[in-house]
């Protein structure tokens, strides 16, 4: 996949602008704080309508506006020359593929896959299991619907369960909720197992490609509560009906899953240098670019905002070799990359690009 254009109204900073992206590498030039982060923002919007960069989607209206407006130019390896046009205003959001509207996500999130690389990637390893989370569910959400169903009816379930919890709900009516949602958490389980596992092979590949030396590296799934069937977890469910009255919650199951990431000298977040962290986490992006492309056959555009930068000669060498050749990258920085002969760029002020 690559953006060929992409129009923007009222979003973060930007009051209007039109772009031509139809190169397989383009650059944004700027000072911090210009506007770079807020465009690669919108692109990265196209996966499954969230940011990158923040769970407030209110912070993301022009300041004095409550509505913004983007406008995508798609080249699609399925598809063709494709159009998206997403409209926000007041918190209601219409979205539009060719025209048609789509009114359900499970038929739009993973068709146009992007992947972000931020300094906010970090959080992965330093941040909480609840950061960790997200990234598997928006990984395996846009590799299949199936997921995404199961996720949606899950967190739904479970929410109807700790309302009961909290309200005092007897044995027979948290039964027929555990029921409902005991396959659910049983599909989550198991695609989170298979998943991580293949991540965790193309992860050990990208990150051969960036590390000096055989760092490792070595990806763990840390399931909560697993089972192997359906009605295990409704008898786990029963057995902690008494902690979870007290407590008011539910406290076993996929909603309190994590993952792990370790280097041949240890746990990577606690032992790993500053750039064995940064060249894991950009790696760990790669390798989810990659399995996108395996299981989809579409190529994730790569969104690259001022990260390289902080790499070191020998990882940033190392990401060019991990990419495959089909990923349109679209990164930001203070200053061009070396090969800039090699970039289309644009130049970035108060929110106004213009091509350099």
């Amino acid at each position: 996949m690559r953006f060929t254009q992409l129009r923007l109204q009222n979003f973060r900073n930007i009051e209007f602008a039109e772009l031509d992206l139809d190169a397989k590498r383009i650059f944004l030039l700027g000072l911090n704080g210009q506007g770079k982060s807020n465009l690669l923002e919108a692109l990265g919007l196209t996966t499954a309508l969230r940011s990158f960069r923040t769970q407030d989607l209110s912070a993301l209206p022009r300041q004095g506006s409550d509505a913004y407006a983007v406008v995508f130019g798609l080249n699609h390896e399925l598809h063709g020359a494709m159009e998206l046009e997403l409209q926000v205003a007041n918190g209601r959001r219409t979205l539009q593929v060719d025209g048609e509207r789509v009114t359900r996500m499970g038929n739009f999130i993973g068709r146009f896959p992007v992947v972000p690389l931020s300094s906010s990637d970090l959080m992965l390893l330093r941040g909480s299991p609840g950061e960790r989370r997200r990234f598997m569910d928006m990984t395996f959400s846009s590799l299949s619907g199936d997921y995404y169903e199961a996720l949606r009816m899950y967190h739904k379930g479970i929410a109807d369960r700790n309302r009961l919890l909290k309200q005092g709900g007897s044995d027979a009516e948290l039964e027929a909720f555990e029921s409902e949602v005991a396959p659910h958490a049983s599909r989550l389980h198991s695609e989170r197992d298979l998943g991580m596992d293949a991540l965790r092979v193309v992860l050990g590949q990208v990150y051969s490609d960036l590390a000096d030396g055989n760092e490792g590296p070595a990806l763990s799934y840390v399931p909560n509560g697993a089972q192997p069937t359906p009605q295990a977890y409704q008898e786990m469910w029963a057995a902690q009906r008494a902690r979870d009255r007290a407590i008011g919650a539910t406290q076993k199951g996929p909603h309190r899953d994590d993952f792990k990431l370790d280097l041949q000298i240890g746990a990577a977040k606690e032992y790993g240098s500053d750039g064995q962290q940064r060249g894991l986490m950009v790696a760990l992006r790669v390798a989810q670019a990659q399995l996108f492309l395996e299981r989809l056959s579409i190529a994730p555009v790569l969104l690259v905002d001022d990260v390289l930068g902080e790499l070191d000669p020998k990882r940033r060498a190392g990401f060019w070799k991990a990419c495959p050749e089909s990923f349109q990258v679209i990164a930001s920085g203070t200053t061009l990359p070396d090969d800039r002969d090699n970039w289309k760029f644009y130049r970035v002020s108060e929110g106004s690009f213009s091509l350099g």
